[in-house]
């Protein structure tokens, strides 16, 4: 009877996080929208993390995984190729490839692209005349990541990555790491209790991003330039915090995520996801207050696995809609 107790007071206790996540997803302020550093890595990457609005942190077991918490590829037991695109407006793109290979003692490492477009402008003097070129504004990141379970109810990971942004004539390169860790909370348990409690594969995700992220631009770059001036641009660094569960015999997945950075105000993400006959996988979420949606299939193609996702992000402050497609492969 006490057993029982405990586990109704969880379930409620979970449900009413939930409730507040999805309640305080519109709360982050308008002027948090960009204005940073770094900003391309805000954006939700893959189609499966931007349909559930970006709540993932205590999910990332797939191909982008290693960009919201590297410690979540500890659970990929395949080699996995992943590839997707993000179609946004004024031009801009977002896409990554991620290799991952698992090794020995649940450990996983892997190397990961991800590559930011802003389209080109047309270059033009201080009278508004063109100058018969364009400007164009480029970001990649390449990244090796490791994850291992040390324990069963503890994956951590990390990701070490190279960034380089070119504008016009400038360039700049950096280096920088995210820290991430997975709380797997059923495995707390012993077994019997396990198969009991109502919320199945509860996962708490936390993660540090972006640190020693730090721009150096050359005004002495561009042609025909005699300034020296130098600007340094530092990425804000971001905490995450994230919260996951399964329900109704593990079809149901609802996820919560909490990010806040040196820079800007705190912002909520919420996700759903329901599994049908096991390669179906319908989505839905909230990113700041955008709704999100999206689904999935999963299917065999001789020996291997293959998934295709798409997600639909909605207009936000004037941006437009967006639509994102990825590609998984497990072999």
């Amino acid at each position: 009877m006490h057993l029982k107790k405990i586990m109704k007071s969880n379930r409620i206790i979970f449900f009413l996080a939930l409730v507040l996540i999805f309640s305080s997803g519109g709360t982050a302020r308008a002027e948090d929208n960009g204005g940073y550093a770094g900003a391309f890595l805000q954006i939700p990457v893959g189609a499966r993390p931007s349909a559930m609005g970006g709540a993932y942190t205590s999910i990332s077991n797939d191909g982008a995984g290693p960009l919201f918490n590297p410690a979540g590829i500890s659970s990929i037991r395949q080699k996995l190729f992943s590839t997707s695109y993000r179609s946004m407006s004024i031009d801009r793109t977002l896409g990554y490839v991620t290799l991952l290979f698992p090794g020995k003692h649940n450990a996983t490492i892997g190397v990961n692209w991800l590559h930011a477009g802003s389209g080109s402008v047309e270059a033009r003097n201080t009278d508004g005349d063109p100058l018969g070129q364009d400007i164009t504004f480029n970001n990649n990141a390449i990244a090796f990541v490791f994850a291992k379970r040390f324990e069963d109810y503890l994956s951590i990971g990390a990701r070490l990555a190279y960034l380089q942004a070119s504008l016009e004539d400038m360039s700049t390169a950096l280096v920088s790491f995210d820290f991430g860790a997975i709380l797997y909370v059923n495995s707390l348990f012993d077994r019997e209790r396990r198969d009991l409690v109502p919320v199945q594969d509860i996962k708490i995700g936390l993660v540090i991003k972006n640190i020693a992220a730090n721009y150096r631009w050359d005004g002495s770059e561009i042609s025909g330039s005699t300034s020296g001036v130098i600007q340094e641009d530092v990425v804000p660094v971001e905490f995450r915090l994230g919260l996951s569960g399964r329900f109704l015999d593990k079809k149901l997945l609802l996820s919560t995520d909490f990010s806040k950075n040196s820079k800007q105000s705190a912002t909520f993400h919420a996700g759903a996801e329901f599994t049908h006959l096991e390669k179906f996988f319908l989505r839905a979420g909230l990113d700041r207050g955008r709704p999100t949606a999206g689904f999935g299939y999963l299917f065999n193609f001789g020996l291997k696995t293959m998934a295709i996702d798409y997600a639909f992000s909605s207009d936000r402050v004037g941006e437009g809609s967006e639509h994102i497609f990825s590609f998984d492969i497990l072999f």
